[in-house]
């Protein structure tokens, strides 16, 4: 979610220096208030649909669907304005504003629906960002725990197997995953791979999400590293968590 906040910012903050040098340019005066008293009903009701839609949907849905449709409702918005204005009071650019800042929404609702809907391997995800490299990690420390908030029923075991850490190595490369910006989610049951002198030291694996590399991603399909520590035939220690 850092990362999609940042770049939010930055287009944000980009939409509003470029319609300050555009202001600066061609001496255009600041932007007024809706041109009539119809302007100013409509964007009092859009503000308070708004507000009262966006609201309800981080209660009761996704952070993901929240954004999109924010974005989205931005964008008519400012399309609007930008219409009338430029059917109206043409002469006065001041729909220039509002169609750079219908862009940068534009781009914002783009890129979430473009890194919430792209599928792509773990493996893929390792080495784009050189995370760790398997070859070289001789043991690897498994913790299992029920997440309800807390964790319980902790149990753990230390591999140092190669032909096995190879081949859970080679089963998580397989999956597919999308990249999730919820931050309240789910977990269950999760198993903590740990590892030793690598650039991340955890990978958490559940039924449905995986988090590597501080990233939580969504599971597209089968989840067979799932599968395959939940039937691994290991003698499991308690958890000295």
């Amino acid at each position: 979610m850092s990362g999609i906040s940042i770049f939010s910012t930055f287009i944000l903050l980009g939409t509003q220096l470029a319609n300050y040098l555009i202001r600066q340019h061609y001496n255009i005066e600041e932007e007024k208030q809706p041109i009539d008293h119809r302007q100013k009903i409509i964007k009092r009701i859009f503000l308070f649909l708004l507000i009262m839609i966006v609201t309800l949907l981080f209660i009761y849905s996704t952070l993901q669907l929240t954004l999109l449709i924010a974005m989205g409702a931005s964008i008519f918005y400012t399309g609007y304005q930008s219409l009338v204005e430029y059917k109206y009071a043409q002469e006065e650019k001041q729909y220039i504003f509002h169609f750079v800042r219908m862009i940068g929404f534009a781009i914002i609702f783009t890129s979430i629906l473009y890194i919430t809907q792209r599928i792509i391997s773990i493996e893929e995800v390792v080495q784009d960002e050189e995370l760790f490299d398997p070859r070289t990690i001789e043991q690897l420390e498994i913790e299992n725990y029920m997440w309800n908030g807390d964790r319980s029923n902790e149990r753990m075991i230390t591999i140092e197997d190669s032909n096995l850490i190879n081949r859970l190595f080679n089963t998580l490369f397989t999956l597919e995953v999308r990249e999730s910006l919820e931050v309240n989610v789910d977990w269950d049951e999760i198993y903590s791979l740990n590892m030793q002198n690598q650039p991340i030291y955890y990978i958490d694996v559940s039924e449905k999400l995986i988090n590597i590399g501080y990233t939580t991603y969504e599971i597209v399909g089968e989840n067979p590293i799932y599968e395959m520590l939940e039937e691994m035939e290991v003698d499991w220690e308690k958890s000295a968590y």
